[in-house]
Formats: C-alpha cells, structure tokens, sequence
C-alpha cells in the first residue's frame, strides 16, 4: 500500500474547470476532487469512457490546464505552488505522451532533432555527450539507428510511438504520464508497445499513469487501477484484485462490454444511456442514472469512499469503492 510519505506522486482532491461554452457563468467541472497516490516503479491504469476526466486529470498534473483545486504532490513538493526553476527541473522527471504520435512530433524535424531537444532544452550532458545519448535512447525503445535520419511522416504507428517514448525516456524521468498511447495502434503493434513499457519500469525504473479506456490493455499492464465517471474516481485497487472482483456497478459494465474471442463467453453487454453532462451532474452518486443495482440513497446522497471487506486477498485494503451498495449502514 502507498503511504503519501512513499508516494512519488500524490494528488490530493484535485479538481478541473473549463469555461462554459453554453452561455452559462457555470463552469464545467471536468474532474472533481480526485485522490490518488502512484509509486515509485508503479504502472497506474486511470480507466473510464470517454468524458469522464481521466486526460484532464493528467494534463492538470503536468499543468497543460490549470487545476481549480487540489495539489499534486512530486517527491513531497507541490507542482501547482513551485516556482519556475523548481517546477523546470520537475518536468525533466516527468514526461508526457500523448495518444497522436504524429501530431506530437514536428513534421520538419528529423528523430535525431526531436530526441537532441529535450537535452538541450535541459542541458543533460555535454553536446558531445548528446548524440550518443541520442542512438542509446533509440536503443532502449528498440529501434535501429538508421530511424534517427528520418522523419515521424516516414515511420509506422508503432515507430513513431516508440519516438515519442524514446524522447520522453532520454531524460531519464521518473514518472511518464501515457495519455491513450496505444488506442490507435492494431492489436499487435499494442502488445509489442505494452511489452515495451513494461521493459522501461523494470529495467529503469520509471512509474506510469497509464490513460486508457482499453480495459483488456490495462488488466495487462497495470498494477493498481483507478476508474473514473463524470470527473469522479469511482472505484480503485490492486488491478488483479480489481478485475477479479469488480465492487462499483460501472467497473461490472466496463468489464461486461469487453468482447472475448471465446464462443463459449457471454456476449458483451454494451452500458445503456448517455454520460450526463458535467455542467449538470446528477445529485447523490453521479452514475445512479444508469445504474443496474441503484436503489433508494443512490439519488439523493453522495457515496462516500468505503473499504471493500471480505474478499481472499491481503491486498483487499487498497481496494476501495464509492457506491451507497458498499455502506454497513446500507446493508
């Protein structure tokens, strides 16, 4: 279990504006006072569908958008409160990358250009050092030297993820934030990339929050895992313990949906309805509106976050769960 003193990172109810577009003076709250701790070496998958918040999250936590609350705690220091110098030299140990591999890197630049940039940009080693840390970097993320001479629109989908995991290596960080970094590569150009961030934990040392609404990816990948509804973290624990045992009704969807190449398994059962809209959330629990197994408090009061007990595992204690099905008082 990840005690904030051990923790790496440590985001503390932190919570995500953006301006109306409706006409309204109400902002859109597009994360809501979220909570999670990710160590040292750990990969953290944050899973959920599309509009629950999970890329604002991370890009809250490098500062692309601004946090409306909370803190994010790096090593024991607050990224939203740091100074420029202090918050530069954070941002050579965290990386970001991003879901649009080609987009992310310049059209005009060769790799060797894109992955000489950020050492520059840092001053890591001397110019003479650089260009070996260049080809040691490609290395790394299994690509041949050869790939420094050319341009990202001359590269597949997997090499140019592989770039862009290169560039976000060469700095030697400690953690690496992975928005979607594998949704629009073919299955098996996913598990050679999947394989691949699992090389870069273990031989170097690097934690991941992992960004996904690919379940059969995270269950693969991560070791703890957070899933996120309407800006809220609705369930997170141990990733076996999780998908074993699945406590919150929309982690049971989740996993029901997911198609298996097996005749003899159930048909994927697709979750009905529509997401709400952030900039009208529903009262009590925010998923009650298309929730299987809501009843009486699920509308009116808010689930608090409760322990989910009597399960065979020692890591049952990091598993925990928002849902009024959960409360001692409920049963």
């Amino acid at each position: 279990m990840t005690t904030p003193s051990s923790a790496l990172l440590s985001i503390r109810n932190l919570s995500v504006d953006y301006p109306s577009t409706a006409g309204s003076h109400v902002p859109l709250r597009a994360v809501r006072g979220v909570s999670l701790e990710i160590a040292p070496a750990e990969i953290y998958g944050l899973v959920g569908e599309s509009g629950s918040g999970k890329t604002s999250l991370a890009h809250a936590v490098v500062q692309l958008v601004a946090p409306a609350a909370g803190q994010a705690l790096f090593r024991g220091s607050d990224l939203f409160t740091m100074n420029k110098s202090a918050l530069r030299a954070a941002r050579r140990d965290i990386q970001l990358v991003f879901q649009d591999s080609l987009a992310s890197l310049s059209p005009r630049r060769t790799v060797r250009q894109a992955l000489l940039e950020p050492l520059d940009h840092f001053r890591i080693g001397s110019p003479a050092e650089r260009p070996g840390q260049v080809m040691a970097s490609l290395e790394t993320v299994g690509l041949e030297p050869a790939m420094a001479n050319r341009y990202p629109q001359e590269l597949s989908g997997g090499q140019r993820q592989r770039v862009a995991l290169a560039r976000a290596v060469i700095t030697r960080p400690k953690l690496i934030i992975a928005d979607e970094p594998v949704s629009s590569l073919d299955a098996r150009v996913q598990s050679r990339i999947v394989r691949l961030i699992n090389n870069l934990r273990e031989n170097l040392g690097i934690a991941f929050l992992f960004v996904s609404h690919d379940l059969v990816v995270v269950r693969e990948l991560a070791d703890t895992v957070g899933v996120m509804y309407l800006g809220k973290l609705v369930e997170t624990g141990p990733a076996q313990v999780l998908f074993a045992q699945p406590a919150h009704p929309y982690t049971k969807s989740l996993l029901q949906a997911v198609p298996v190449a097996d005749p003899r398994h159930p048909r994927p059962r697709v979750l009905g309805g529509e997401q709400p809209s952030p900039l009208t959330p529903p009262s009590g629990c925010v998923f009650h509106m298309r929730c299987p197994e809501a009843f009486g408090p699920c509308s009116a009061d808010k689930p608090s976050e409760t322990v989910v007990a009597g399960q065979e595992s020692s890591q049952t204690c990091d598993h925990k769960v928002r849902c009024h099905k959960w409360n001692p008082e409920n049963k």
